[in-house]
């Protein structure tokens, strides 16, 4: 039925009552004539069907498979290439090749079938089964399977992302998992009313008015990422401003290096200064020249990939997902060649060797930054490329050097920094390979097995120090720089020293200096946070939020570090955290939930100390510990020992906790069952936490809310 007929049978159906308004009057139903239909076979060779069930006598005879089209499908796909015709019509700006978005009701859940997956498990089953599995496990290896988007399959997140160790430490203080069905998951997010797409359009930014507030605007990249990730070459970059503001004939890569170059610092800065930059106007006017550009084969292509990547870690407005973004910039090197050693010659600049160089290793970092956060395998493996470093050039002197000319004498400046954090990303991409793999049965042609992983992690312990010691330091250094070098140096420390698949139970005193490392975390970035020069990114939530639960952890895991804790020392420590990502929380919707809940922990450990310190102090316990030879003088020089035997642990911990606590304070640490209850006191008052959610919440800042997508309309960034 065409629109014309559906017109003319609507006003069939009306007729004048007294000459005034018209209403419709109720028709009867008429039945349906049945609809005979030829099957497909019949139908293309326009011979008679006699539409015999289940197979006409044609395709009988034939040996084939009849098959009919049925009359109430045909009649839907008349109607959808009907509904197609008016939407093409009368709303253009819609692209009938896109899926469907849906936007659900309040209190309705959201289940996008992924046509990949074969399964007839509804989410909420997946979610108990694999419950249940996670259960059957050993908590300090768990896989952690998190739906980071309500509807979509759920995401890996693997044992170095601190997934598992924060269900442990969660098992550990007696809160119990909740069943939520995939409407309460996302009831924050489903809840919020469908807006015109007016209310979403983010207007371009235009380039400054000069090439000095250009400069200036941008000045905040170069002091911020370029010291961490040095894939672009400011001279040249300085050419591009000056090329955007003096030439008609503006380069699609000038323009997009140039407004993304920006849109980075105004993120920067807009958030240190409490002022309304629009870093998403400037990323607004990058993208619109993004479909320009030549990615494949290009190295410029790919410093384009990177500078989205940067950006995709300091604002979520772009809506990408690193990960994926990531395995582009892989993808892109090996493409390129640049794993491999390719030496200056008549057709290689220095200065393009020593970009092809740095950026591969900005490529190199940012794969086990981001494989260490989700815990995901490493992508560029180590073995699978030439590991040359940059030589230690200043951006300014790559061009102005001959390239048969003798380094020796030339003065290092920011790129020796860079080139030792290139160390640390090395050490830990070790710690990846060997603390973190889950398999312990490799086969013979893989990387070879360390034969004694206690002797390796020492000796990974006095490499870190070696090159915490040898920590460039020269005029000019910032003190954001330093400070960011000291927590990089701590998060690499946790990583080797907290429980992992391979050590899973480490000794006290490599927890006392996971602790320590824990605690500088926190304290730097508090001071960072103070002077103003906080960096807001997604790894920054990720590290506030994994180093004040290590520093917990080890609190209730650690006797002697239970005992000697100061109120007043780690409530402060705590404040600090909640503080840092209260401010993060302005901008990241997961510093928000991970605050909510350490605030909750927090104060659950404060209580429980007051009441291990009451109990401590009570004169049974004194008469307990008297005497050298007494049962508590020896558990504490046990405890003081280094326990390799799971055994021995287990029983000092039994005895130490029926000491000092009538809870089961340590058995649960180490119990392979999640839901173990740590402090009995805590079941009183019913507070459940999901680290489901928690976790969704730490990695749902990369997922598009509400089936959102971007595009560009008259100029505009358009969500």
């Amino acid at each position: 039925m065409n629109d014309s007929e559906f017109s003319q049978e609507r006003q069939s159906s009306r007729v004048p009552i007294d000459g005034q308004t018209e209403t419709e009057v109720p028709r009867p139903a008429k039945k349906r004539a049945r609809i005979h239909t030829a099957c497909e076979r019949c139908k293309t060779r326009k011979i008679k069907c006699d539409e015999n069930h289940p197979s006409c006598s044609n395709c009988r005879t034939a040996h084939t498979a009849c098959v009919k089209e049925s009359s109430q499908s045909g009649a839907l796909q008349d109607r959808v290439r009907w509904l197609e015709e008016i939407v093409k019509e009368r709303a253009s700006d819609v692209d009938l090749m896109q899926g469907p978005r849906t936007l659900a009701s309040p209190g309705s859940a959201v289940h996008h079938e992924n046509p990949m997956t074969r399964t007839s498990a509804t989410p909420q089953s997946q979610q108990v089964s694999a419950g249940d599995d996670l259960h059957r496990e050993n908590v300090a290896h768990e896989i952690g399977l998190v739906s980071v988007t309500a509807g979509q399959d759920p995401r890996y997140i693997g044992p170095s992302s601190g997934y598992s160790f924060a269900r442990l430490v969660l098992a550990s203080v007696g809160q119990r998992q909740q069943d939520r069905s995939p409407a309460h998951r996302s009831q924050n997010l489903q809840t919020i009313s469908p807006l015109d797409k007016e209310t979403f359009r983010i207007p371009a930014a235009k380039l400054p008015l000069n090439i000095e507030e250009t400069l200036q605007l941008s000045a905040a990249y170069w002091e911020n990422v370029h010291f961490q990730y040095p894939f672009l070459h400011r001279p040249t970059h300085i050419k591009l401003i000056e090329h955007m503001h003096t030439s008609d004939g503006i380069s699609p890569f000038a323009a997009f290096q140039v407004y993304m170059v920006l849109a980075i610092s105004t993120a920067v800065l807009s958030r240190r200064m409490k002022v309304p930059l629009s870093a998403e106007g400037y990323c607004t006017s990058a993208m619109s020249y993004f479909e320009q550009i030549q990615i494949e084969g290009s190295l410029e292509g790919l410093q384009c990939l990177l500078l989205l990547q940067i950006y995709a870690l300091n604002n979520t407005s772009i809506g990408l997902n690193v990960w994926y973004l990531n395995y582009q910039c892989i993808a892109s090197v090996l493409d390129l060649g640049l794993q491999r050693d390719v030496r200056a010659g008549k057709s290689l600049s220095l200065l393009t060797q020593e970009m092809r160089t740095r950026i591969f290793w900005v490529v190199y970092s940012l794969d086990r930054m981001l494989a260490t956060i989700m815990g995901r395998p490493i992508g560029l493996r180590d073995e699978a490329c030439e590991l040359r470093l940059p030589q230690d050039i200043d951006d300014d002197a790559l061009t102005a050097l001959d390239p048969g000319k003798q380094l020796e004498n030339y003065t290092p400046s920011d790129i020796t920094l860079s080139i030792h954090l290139i160390k640390l990303a090395q050490l830990n991409s070790e710690i990846k390979y060997i603390a973190n793999s889950i398999s312990h049965t490799v086969p013979p042609h893989s990387y070879p097995q360390v034969p004694d992983v206690l002797s390796w992690k020492d000796d990974v312990l006095r490499r870190l120090r070696h090159w915490k010691a040898e920590t460039p330091h020269y005029r000019g250094t910032h003190p954001y720089v330093a400070k960011m070098v000291e927590i990089k140096y701590d998060e690499v420390m946790m990583l080797l020293l907290r429980p992992s698949p391979a050590i899973a139970h480490p000794s006290h005193e490599s927890l006392k200096l996971c602790q320590q490392s824990a605690i500088a975390v926190i304290r730097n970035f508090d001071i960072l946070y103070r002077g103003n020069v906080l960096p807001y990114t997604w790894p920054t939530v990720h590290s506030v939020f994994l180093g004040t639960i290590t520093m917990l952890y080890c609190i209730w895991n650690i006797p002697s570090v239970a005992r000697t804790t100061k109120l007043e020392t780690l409530m402060g420590d705590l404040k600090s955290a909640s503080g840092v990502l209260t401010a993060l929380g302005e901008h990241w919707f997961s510093a928000r939930r991970s605050r909510d809940l350490l605030d909750e922990l927090s104060t659950t450990t404060i209580r429980w100390l007051i009441d291990l310190e009451l109990k401590h102090s009570a004169p049974s316990v004194y008469q307990v510990a008297a005497g050298h030879d007494s049962e508590r003088t020896r558990i504490q020089q046990a405890s003081e020992a280094n326990n390799n035997s799971i055994g021995d642990e287990t029983q000092l911990v039994e005895e130490q906790a029926n000491l000092t606590s009538p809870a089961p304070f340590f058995d649960a640490l180490l119990s392979s069952e999640p839901s173990t209850s740590m402090l009995s006191f805590l079941d009183e008052t019913n507070q459940t936490f999901d680290i489901d959610s928690i976790m969704q919440g730490i990695f749902d800042d990369y997922q598009l809310e509400f089936g959102q997508g971007f595009s560009l309309e008259n100029g505009h960034f358009a969500i």
